[in-house]
Formats: structure tokens, sequence, C-alpha cells
């Protein structure tokens, strides 16, 4: 069961991606699994942003570090067996990333940060 609910929100993410023509070649499109992981870890996903700081989808500084910030206490609560924390620290993550898109995170690349969080919370929630 757990399997195919990750294979569906995999599918999901990736028609996605494909619908807002992310995944097209010589256009701007969201990292790709290979550039962020393939995990559905918050470790997986402090890699996206920093990924998307260093090629700077995310122009701010203070936005990058509080978004890292969010992550590792997320991190910490769930090395604490503490996984409703880190899922509400994950939740408070795509909040801010909402909050943040279009103006110091680019678009697509929220959109896919929002995805990415969405399914780590999944993969939290089936244990």
């Amino acid at each position: 069961m757990l399997k195919l609910r990750f294979v569906v929100l995999t599918l999901v993410l990736f028609v996605a991606l494909v619908e807002m023509g992310l995944l097209a070649s010589g256009t701007a499109r969201a990292q790709t699994t290979d550039e962020c992981g393939q995990a559905t870890t918050i470790a997986s996903l402090v890699a996206c942003v920093e990924h998307c700081a260093q090629q700077g989808f995310i122009n701010n500084q203070g936005v990058t570090n509080s978004l890292l910030a969010e992550l590792d206490a997320a991190q910490a609560a769930q090395d604490n067996g503490q996984n409703g924390t880190a899922i509400n620290l994950l939740g408070a993550f795509i909040q801010e990333v909402q909050a943040q898109a279009g103006k110091h995170i680019v678009q697509p690349h929220a959109q896919h940060m929002v995805l990415h969080a969405q399914m780590v919370i999944q993969a939290l929630k089936n244990g």
C-alpha cells in the first residue's frame, strides 16, 4: 500500500511538472530528482533548497536561512521520534515557500519545493 501511494504521488508530481511545462527542454524548469535527490526525506529537501539558492532561484539569503532553519528543526524532531512535530514544521516550511513564491523564490521552483515537502510529509505519515 505504501509503495502504491508513493508511486501515485510521484506520478501526480510528474504530471504536474509536465503540465506546467517545467520538464520541456529549453525552458526554465524545476529541479529534477537528479538535482535534489530522489528520496522523500528532509535531507533531500534541504539539498533542494540549497540547490535553489545556489542557482539563484531563491534571491534572498535571509529567506534561504529561514527555510533551512525550519528544515533543520524538522530533522531534529524526526531524529527525536517526533514525526508529528516534524510534519507541523514541514507545514510551516510550505507556508513560507508559498508566501515567498514570486517574490524571493522563482515561482516554478517554489511549486517544486512545495510538492517535494508534501511528498516528505506523506512519507513521514506512512512511517
